[in-house]
């Protein structure tokens, strides 16, 4: 199981056209979703508990931080710099699922 969608969904996107912001935002939707969606399973189960929870929104709340320093960079970036740089991500994920196995 993917934690996220990402690596499933990266070519679809970038076939698409989708550069930059745009791509950024379509897969932030993507894994919102999918985090809303495990987080009613969880919840339906009564395996959240409140300790979790708070845990999650402070791992939020750094991660608005983190997203706001990379709108900066992402800002800077050339599209070909920033297609490179999500398909060397895809290459290194690929890679660690084959020779890291779980």
């Amino acid at each position: 199981l993917v934690v996220t969608t990402g690596p499933a969904a990266t070519p679809f996107f970038l076939a698409y056209g989708l550069r930059r912001g745009p791509y950024i935002a379509t897969e932030s939707v993507c894994a919102f979703a999918m985090h809303v969606t495990r987080g009613v399973a969880l919840a339906r189960y009564r395996l959240l508990s409140w300790e979790i929870v708070a845990v999650g929104l402070v791992l939020g709340a750094t991660m608005f931080a983190g997203s706001w320093l990379g709108r900066r960079l992402l800002d800077r970036m050339s599209d070909r710099v920033f297609l490179v740089a999500i398909e060397a991500l895809v290459v290194i994920m690929g890679l660690q699922f084959l020779l890291f196995p779980r």
